[in-house]
């Protein structure tokens, strides 16, 4: 078990999921969370053991990273520090499958007669960034109307 607070560095992974400028607010709680992900098995063990809640899906480990917006005392807690290779400042949003490395803030906890580790995003160094590419839109329709799409042919 952790005994004591410590920084945690995670390199080369592949990061995914970057909400990192404008915290979320999925619960009630805002964050700035990031996924980071890796296919080597020997490396999510690792992540494992040093108690980070990993998930397998479709031959990938992944691992959900939090930082809270606000203290417990309802101060800001400040973002997610982003930096590039070189350690300047990244501006622009991380596309998924970005590369990189991160660092969380990891401590032990003692709560209501449960003990654990918990964690906090602290930093984000990307060495290979995909720009982020939003989806599919609707085009502008001046009128108000729109045409309805045809109907698919069937076989």
């Amino acid at each position: 078990m952790l005994t004591q607070p410590r920084n945690y560095l995670i390199s080369n992974v592949e990061l995914n999921w970057a909400r990192l400028d404008t915290p979320t607010n999925p619960f009630g709680v805002e964050i700035y969370e990031l996924q980071i992900a890796t296919e080597s098995k020997e490396v999510a063990e690792e992540w494992s053991a040093n108690w980070l809640n990993v998930k397998e899906r479709d031959g990938k480990f992944t691992v959900s990273l939090k930082r809270n917006a606000k203290k417990r005392d309802g101060s800001d807690n400040g973002k997610v520090r982003v930096v590039d290779g070189d350690k300047a400042p990244l501006d622009g949003m991380i596309g998924n499958g970005s590369e990189g490395n991160v660092i969380v803030w990891q401590y032990p906890y003692e709560n209501a007669g449960r003990k654990g580790v918990s964690g906090s995003l602290t930093a984000v160094q990307v060495t290979n960034h995909v720009k982020y590419e939003p989806g599919m839109d609707f085009d502008v329709v001046s009128d108000g109307n729109a045409e309805a799409a045809p109907e698919p042919e069937l076989f």
